[in-house]
């Protein structure tokens, strides 16, 4: 089997410094290991299934070309559409209707549909896309990101070696939940907060999110995007992720495989993977955020179990579950009738 894995502007910086990225490099490092070929190059003709991780215009365009080729095609649905792209970016919430217009336009282009999680899968058929649509989990190596003392003792020289840290991970942007974790920041000036992603000002400004930013300066660190993840993580003591959406994020898995403690905001996108009080706190507003970060300090064996926790349910995303889970579909879908070519 020859499968050809394609991301769309894959070298921009607003690509190499997003989640799609993280999660389009692991389930290549997934199928490394299996009975398949990777190619690299939608181009290629030599290739049994396309594989698409992005959903640009030339996305579209290889999808078609593939298809009037004979070719199987696969459209990973990192995004559900204005769900997740409203408060973003710059003018995305006046975008994000025609936007997800497009998007579920292209997702029907396909073959099959991969999406996260069994949230998003619920919310594309709620909005009426009826090809098949199949859970393929974002996938952890665990290798890389488990946890190092060394990085942490190197990672603390930067910051107050014995103060409680907390920190999170993502986009600067408001559905990330930004403004509660600089709110958090500032009503609790006894422990660090620090937010590892990049900061893409005029892209992303928000005039309260910034403001609460400025407020929080004394214990906020936001040291922007960077590449040693194993280090950031290593570094805290309790990973706070207070986004307002999400499909299932690669902030959270690699949380977890470095034994974080995690509290997140309470989500249909995490029922059934994170369970509170088991390998997670659950939280809905800035003041019960407060109160569980406080008490999550102050209880060594809470941390230690919700560590556990955390630890054990990331096993369910290894490289290995996720890879045997992809080439099972690849080959469901090659046994298939090839499909119409799409209308242009």
């Amino acid at each position: 089997m020859k499968v050809c894995l394609y991301l769309e502007l894959s070298d921009a910086p607003i690509i190499r410094k997003s989640g799609v990225w993280t999660a389009f490099q692991a389930h290549r490092r997934a199928l490394e290991n299996e009975e398949v070929e990777l190619l690299s190059d939608p181009r290629s003709e030599d290739c049994d299934i396309l594989h698409l991780h992005a959903y640009g215009p030339r996305s579209l365009y290889y999808l078609k070309k593939a298809k009037r080729a004979g070719k199987r095609v696969v459209v990973h649905a990192h995004s559900i559409g204005a769900y997740d792209l409203k408060d973003g970016f710059v003018l995305s919430s006046l975008i994000a209707p025609l936007y997800e217009r497009y998007l579920h336009y292209y997702y029907r282009c396909g073959d099959a549909i991969f999406t996260p999680s069994a949230r998003a899968r619920e919310m594309l058929l709620e909005k009426g896309l009826k090809e098949p649509i199949e859970v393929v989990h974002n996938c952890v190596d665990k290798s890389k990101f488990c946890f190092s003392p060394e990085k942490r003792q190197t990672n603390r020289n930067d910051l107050s070696p014995e103060q409680f840290t907390v920190i999170s991970s993502g986009n600067v942007i408001p559905r990330k939940g930004v403004i509660d974790f600089a709110e958090a920041a500032r009503a609790l000036p006894q422990f660090n907060f620090v937010w590892y992603g990049q900061h893409w000002g005029l892209l992303a400004f928000h005039p309260r999110m910034e403001r609460k930013i400025r407020e929080s300066s004394q214990n906020l660190f936001m040291p922007g995007f960077v590449y040693d993840m194993q280090a950031a993580l290593s570094g805290g003591d309790l990973f706070f992720f207070p986004s307002y959406g999400e499909n299932q994020p690669m902030a959270l898995l690699e949380a977890a495989v470095c034994g974080l403690p995690l509290i997140v905001r309470d989500l249909p996108e995490y029922r059934g993977w994170l369970e509170d009080g088991e390998n997670c706190l659950k939280g809905s507003c800035k003041e019960e955020f407060i109160e569980l970060i406080e008490r999550v300090a102050a209880d060594e064996k809470l941390r230690e179990k919700l560590a556990q926790g955390a630890r054990a349910t990331a096993e369910e995303y290894s490289l290995e579950r996720v890879g045997a889970r992809l080439m099972q579909l690849y080959s469901s879908l090659l046994s298939r009738a090839v499909s119409k070519e799409p209308a242009d």
